[in-house]
């Protein structure tokens, strides 16, 4: 008895069972099973589930297949297809489907995945030039190579059609999720760019929450289209920024330094070395944007001292928390002195250096990256997510309380005072050396504000919990010494 060909059978299958709809073809022409092949999964679809899905889709699409390349033997068909809706808005996909067919009948069927839009033609572009921008995404299983594309496009960034991503998580984000993505190409990239870092929305409720409330995502953004496309400072360079309305959701694409730098370790701290490092950029940032006339109009810098009140309940409970998690755990006196930080923290907060420049507002050393040169280590600032109009002595404050050992800290901290005030006085010769030791000093309650208020956006871990006491115990430390408490 004869059989129709794997040719005749594929022919049946997209001009009579898709393209006219005819579903019950398929008892003619498909083995009940037929296995279904995948990346990464089979499936095992009976006859009368392969024309339930036809069906469904016939319905709700009207899909039209139409073949770009096809070739067949007396076992095998292979069919390279262009897809458009016929129903609602058109769709345009394309992909490539191997069809096993034994005695008439298609047994097996393995599926590429399905690309948006139709497989190029000669005198196509190998990148459109005017891709829209790409749309804002949840998650990592979003950073397609449609939208890497995309992004690299908005970046003013010419690059050979993107191919292949490699992304996985980096980092111990507290308040977003950082990835990091390899990029492969279909042509020659030795001049395009190879990786990128992107910041998501955290998978944390209760840490999107927080950020949402205090506009952490937004501001992030919004710093890099303030820093311009040449900071005054070694930050990285930022190809693509997008948040949703609501403030809870970030899509943020960097240049991705990690290949020639290392992280700051938090829990280690940083040599005095490297705190010279962070200090000059900070001096650097800090000189550039004194009385910056736009810094009155950025509405979406971080206010502390407008967040007063809300700090104050917030940091209550946070110090009530941290006490809880760390009774037995920690130096009873560090606890008291939490206590006493916090009770007073209206006070701390009303005396707030008057904001005169742009501060990063959380330089911890694991926001740093560290690049090793011959001439020592150079300083990367990233995570600005409460960049605030502020003392240029907040941001050293915070950085040397909370990134060093304390007896490194104090080896270092004075002298590196005198050279930030240097580099303002340049500026500014009003800027009194006095002043600026007053501001440091009055900045201290506030780094260990945000190292006792972090614990109620970070669930009970072995590193995070180590992470917190290290920090309060540093704060503490440097409030002692500077006579704050």
């Amino acid at each position: 008895m004869a059989h129709r060909s794997p040719r005749e059978l594929i022919e049946l299958y997209w001009d009579e069972v898709w393209n006219n709809r005819r579903a019950e073809l398929i008892r003619e022409i498909c083995a009940d099973p037929i296995v279904r092949h995948d990346p990464g999964s089979v499936t095992a679809l009976s006859v009368e589930d392969q024309i339930a899905r036809v069906r469904q889709q016939s319905e709700k699409l009207e899909p039209c297949f139409t073949h770009e390349v096809l070739l067949a033997d007396d076992t095998y068909v292979t069919s390279v297809w262009n897809m458009h809706t016929r129903k609602g808005e058109r769709i345009e996909l394309c992909g490539i489907e191997v069809f096993k067919a034994v005695d008439g009948k298609f047994t097996d069927c393995w599926n590429s995945s399905y690309t948006p839009g139709f497989w190029g033609r000669e005198g196509d572009a190998s990148v459109p030039a005017d891709l829209p921008p790409p749309p804002l995404i949840a998650g990592a299983d979003q950073i397609t190579p449609q939208w890497i594309q995309a992004v690299l496009q908005q970046a003013g960034l010419e690059a050979p059609r993107v191919s292949l991503l490699n992304t996985k998580p980096i980092g111990h984000g507290n308040l977003s999720a950082t990835l990091r993505t390899e990029i492969t190409y279909n042509a020659n990239a030795a001049d395009a760019v190879r990786s990128v870092v992107a910041k998501l929305t955290s998978g944390i409720g209760q840490a999107v929450e927080i950020a949402a409330a205090h506009d952490v995502y937004r501001r992030e953004c919004e710093v890099y289209g303030f820093l311009g496309e040449t900071p005054p400072l070694a930050t990285p360079r930022c190809y693509w920024r997008n948040v949703g309305p609501d403030g809870r959701t970030i899509n943020l694409v960097l240049e991705d330094l990690s290949e020639r730098t290392r992280p700051g370790n938090q829990i280690a701290g940083c040599s005095v070395a490297e705190a010279e490092a962070v200090a000059r950029e900070l001096a650097a940032l800090h000189a550039a944007f004194w009385d910056d006339a736009r810094l009155d109009v950025a509405e979406w810098l971080y206010n502390r001292a407008a967040d007063a009140e809300t700090a104050a309940v917030t940091n209550m409970l946070a110090a009530k928390a941290f006490r809880e998690r760390f009774t037995g755990r920690a130096d009873p006196a560090m606890l008291d002195a939490i206590d006493a930080v916090v009770a007073d923290l209206p006070r701390h907060f009303a005396a707030i250096p008057r904001g005169r420049t742009l501060v990063h507002g959380e330089p911890r050393v694991d926001n740093v990256l560290f690049e090793d040169g011959a001439e020592g280590p150079r300083a990367w600032l990233i995570d600005w997510q409460f960049a605030d109009c502020g003392s240029p002595m907040f941001d050293l404050a915070y950085f040397l309380s909370g990134s060093l050992t304390v007896e490194d800290r104090r080896s270092i901290d004075g002298t590196l005072v005198e050279r930030h005030h240097a580099a303002i006085a340049a500026k500014d010769p009003s800027y009194t050396l006095d002043h600026a030791r007053a501001e440091f000093a009055g900045s201290l309650p506030l780094a260990l504000y945000f190292s006792v208020g972090a614990i109620l956006a970070m669930p009970p871990s072995e590193h995070g919990d180590l992470l917190l006491l290290t920090l309060a115990e540093r704060n503490v430390a440097a409030l002692r010494d500077w006579g704050v408490v």
